[in-house]
């Protein structure tokens, strides 16, 4: 109950009055205590759950998702994305290129496709049940372009090294073109080549720790990357974020944490 009252006191009403050059800003910013006092906990709860099935309705029906695959975090990481809004913040970049690593069942490119309407996203994913669904979700908007592959420093092969785990939650590593469970590795560099833009508005990174080899070399791209929105999995996979935080210049860069992910955005855009 303690996130959802800290996101009800994050929704701050802000009023703009015009007078002559000055607008004085309003805030309203004591909601939680409000909330706390006239609403009993059990009719919070309750309210709660009703705007949840709402917005699984709605974004159901508005993009004509598959349901809930049972044993699976679907849920999860659906509600993290619309209803907790992970991947919300602001800014006032109008992104033209928005590269989805770790993409899942296409989830998190349907946010990136709704709230930027002029975004081209290339949404990646390793795993072979994942994709498809990801073909069928996002098939009904075209500037989602479905890619199957696993997000690599350099052009290889990958296969999957645990598919007894929830599909978000597997290992990839690098193997021979011979291998019969061997699946595409793509880099940034070679999309960005290839998508003819010169610089990738925004990166979501999600790659269960293949951040790892990712930003262990060949990282020009970084240099025409504006926003960077990465989990990190130190806490699965020791020690993956350690190439991560070395390519990181914190001059360049102001980092805010969110949910799961640290959002990194140019102190001057590219």
């Amino acid at each position: 109950m303690l996130r959802w009252l800290g996101l009800i006191k994050g929704c701050l009403i802000e009023v703009l009055i015009p007078i002559k050059f000055i607008r004085l800003k309003i805030s309203i910013i004591c909601m939680r205590d409000f909330v706390k006092k006239i609403m009993p906990r059990r009719m919070l709860l309750l309210g709660f759950e009703f705007a949840h099935i709402f917005c699984n309705s709605y974004y159901f029906r508005k993009f004509k998702l598959e349901g809930f695959r049972k044993d699976s975090s679907d849920k999860i990481i659906f509600r993290q994305i619309f209803i907790t809004r992970d991947y919300s913040f602001r800014s006032k970049i109008k992104p033209k290129l928005i590269i989805d690593a770790g993409a899942n069942v296409g989830y998190s490119a349907l946010w990136f496709a709704n709230r930027y309407k002029d975004a081209r996203i290339i949404a990646i994913e390793p795993e072979s049940s994942n994709f498809k669904i990801l073909k069928r979700n996002t098939r009904c908007i075209k500037r989602i372009v479905p890619t199957e592959g696993g997000l690599w420093s350099k052009d290889t092969f990958l296969k999957i090294v645990d598919d007894e785990v929830d599909p978000c939650g597997f290992q990839v590593e690098e193997v021979g073109p011979s291998d019969n469970s061997a699946i595409k590795a793509v880099t940034l560099n070679s999309i960005l080549k290839e998508s003819g833009c010169d610089k990738i508005d925004i990166l979501k990174m999600d790659i269960e720790g293949s951040e790892k080899e990712v930003f262990s070399k060949n990282l020009e791209w970084m240099d025409r990357t504006n926003i960077i929105i990465i989990e990190l999995h130190d806490w699965v996979f020791p020690n993956t974020s350690g190439p991560f935080r070395s390519a990181i210049n914190k001059d360049e860069w102001n980092i805010t944490e969110k949910g799961e992910n640290l959002i990194l955005k140019r102190k001057v855009f590219r």
